[in-house]
């Protein structure tokens, strides 16, 4: 249990004169004020957050700027002053997803685990990240890019620079494994690949105990494979 200042206890025996300290204080600080550089930022990732759900349940071409606007309750305006493009807008969200999954795979590892065992680790994260919203507005986004020349200059540097930084860390993560590169290569991209189409077949298809049947059986293939 927490002891009490003695600010506190002189207050609370009513000695008002034992201590002179502002009524701001007494009472609880106010919380500070908010910026303008606060409000930004909050603003920019509810756009974010609502950009990403919006691709997930209406697809890169149901997607738009207005719709957008809509879920976050600002007009197309505000929006725009803060990504004056969809394809600025999109290039953001593909880079925040990427923060996402830095930050998944990173708590996945951890130190403390047998390299063999932060690679199941990481693989194990990927699964569970393909029920999320930002692997399928992920998927989404790689499509598109795809289909549209426009959308892929801007972001084929974001997801060349991204890609690359996971498969660094992964081939430091083989260093310390031993064994032949090429083969974890293969590991890598064969579990990329199943969890991508895992991802379509969760939008169309809702059996959970599946999944993670099928979850346990890819385990034990790349643990043997490992």
């Amino acid at each position: 249990m927490l002891s009490p200042t003695p600010a506190s206890s002189a207050l609370e025996a009513g000695d008002a004169g034992a201590v002179s300290t502002p009524r701001a204080t007494r009472l609880g600080a106010a919380p500070p004020r908010r910026t303008n550089a606060d409000i930004s930022s909050e603003t920019r990732a509810r756009i974010l957050e609502a950009a990403t759900a919006s691709l997930a349940e209406l697809g890169y071409a149901g997607t738009t700027m207005s719709g957008i606007a809509d879920r976050i309750g600002v007009s197309r305006a505000a929006l725009i002053y803060h990504y004056n493009s969809k394809n600025a807008l999109m290039a953001s969200v593909i880079d925040a997803i990427y923060d996402e999954m830095a930050v998944l795979y990173k708590n996945a590892a951890h130190p403390s685990l047998l390299p063999a065992e932060r690679m199941l680790a990481v693989l194990d994260a990927s699964f569970y990240f393909t029920g999320s919203v930002s692997q399928m507005a992920h998927i989404e986004l790689l499509l598109a890019a795809r289909r549209d020349a426009s959308f892929r200059a801007e972001v084929a540097p974001i997801i060349a620079a991204r890609d690359r930084g996971f498969e660094d860390a992964w081939h430091r993560l083989s260093a310390e494994l031993g064994g032949s590169s090429d083969r974890l290569d293969l590991v890598r991209d064969f579990a990329v690949s199943v969890f991508r189409g895992m991802t379509i077949t969760r939008s169309v298809k809702d059996d959970h105990a599946s999944f993670e049947r099928q979850h346990v059986l890819l385990r034990k293939l790349l643990s043997d494979a490992l």
